[in-house]
Parts: C-alpha cells; structure tokens; sequence
C-alpha cells in the first residue's frame, strides 16, 4: 500500500506496519483539522484597522475549556493506540514461542559483537563463536537473543525485522525475531550513545540452511587459526 516503510521480512512486521500506520492516520487527521483551525483562526482575526486587540487573562472557564478539551481529544487518541498496541505487544513480549537459535548481542561504544554459544549453550568458551558486526541467522528459524551492553545505553534496532530493544548495560534483555527471505539487512543503534553513535553499524545476513552452517564453519576456522 505505501513504500515509506521498509521491506518487512518478519512474521511480525505486517502487525508492526498495521500500528504505525494506525498512528500516522490519527495523528495526521488531528494534524490537518487543527492546523486548518489555526489557519482559519488567523485570517479570520488578522490585524484590521480600527480594531484593538483584547488582552485575556486566561482564567475564566470560556479559556479553561479549551485546554480541558485539547486535553481529552489527547487522552482519547492515546488510548486507541494504546487499544490497538496491546495485541502486538503481547505477541513480542508475553507469547514468545520457542526459538531454534540463541544469540548473545553485545553492544559497546561504537561496535556490536555477536556470540553463538558452544554445544552446551555456554557463551564464554573457547568453542563459543563470535562474530563482529555480521549477525548471520538462518531464514524461516526462530531466533531468540540476548542483549547486553558493556558501557552505556543502547538500543537493538533491525528495521527490516521490525525488532527494536533498548541494551541496557549491567542487565540481560531477551528478545525474539525470525525471518522469511535470504538477503542482507541493516543493523543500527537506534539510541544516541556518544559521539560515534552514528557509526554503530552492523549487518543481518538472512542465509539458508547451508550457508548459514558453512560460515559457522568458516568462522570457526578464522577463530582457531584454520583447524
């Protein structure tokens, strides 16, 4: 329907673009009808000669109710989107299915460092692989992640995947996402962390089966010197 968003890839992302789209469409109607106030309001009460303007002290109830009704028109608009995101975030984070791969995300200022766990699903041996700024998941598995931050806050986005987590530092934070297409994504840090903020890059590699087996190989080699 609109290509403003990204290509969604996720089993998710349809009910991600679904909400935002709710948002845009609400707010962009509150938008139109109220500008178009202040438009009509400005001509209608422009500067004319011989008219004076009237100064009001804004303390009487003909003032107050505008504010009370701004206030409400608000409140309601909320609570649609609020309505409407309560499905989507239950499906994130209060159904999580089980996964098929476990990754640990490693944020630092400015790099992210990708750790697949050894045979026995530990992250801090020597058999434990780890990749620095590729994150590789094979296309159509569940992938469940571990995001942990070294330094200060950051925030795990993947626009394609319509995943977006912030890291915090000293805490573990899981998180889930799968995939349906091969191909390469993007990876950014979606929260302002310092002067290289912008240069926190990282890619998603989509692969199939064989060749997301046939990298672990390869960087498995890379780690121990090709054995």
């Amino acid at each position: 329907m609109f290509d403003y968003l990204p290509e969604g890839i996720s089993s998710f992302s349809g009910d991600i673009d679904s909400l935002i789209r709710f948002i845009y469409l609400l707010t962009g109607i509150f938008f139109v009808l109220f500008e178009g106030y202040l438009i009509y309001m400005v001509l209608r009460f422009r500067k004319k000669d011989g008219s004076k303007a009237k100064y009001e002290l804004g303390n009487k109830w003909v003032n107050i109710q505008w504010v009370v009704a701004f206030v409400l028109v608000i409140v309601t608009l909320d609570f649609f989107i609020d309505y409407k995101s309560t499905k989507v975030w239950e499906l994130l984070k209060e159904q999580v299915p089980a996964t098929d791969v476990n990754i640990k995300v490693v944020a630092k200022q400015f790099d992210w460092t990708f750790v697949y766990p050894d045979k026995d699903g530990k992250y801090d041996t020597p058999e434990a692989l780890s990749s620095y700024r590729e994150l590789h998941v094979p296309v159509g598995k569940k992938v469940h992640v571990i995001l942990t931050s070294q330094d200060v806050i950051h925030d795990f986005f993947l626009p394609e995947v319509r995943l977006k987590q912030d890291v915090m530092p000293g805490r573990e934070i899981n998180a889930w996402f799968d995939t349906n297409k091969v191909g390469t994504y993007h990876i950014v840090c979606n929260e302002l962390c310092g002067f290289g903020h912008t240069r926190m890059l990282a890619v998603l590699h989509v692969d199939d089966e064989k060749t997301y087996e046939d990298w672990k190989v390869q960087l498995y080699k890379q780690m121990h010197g090709g054995v």
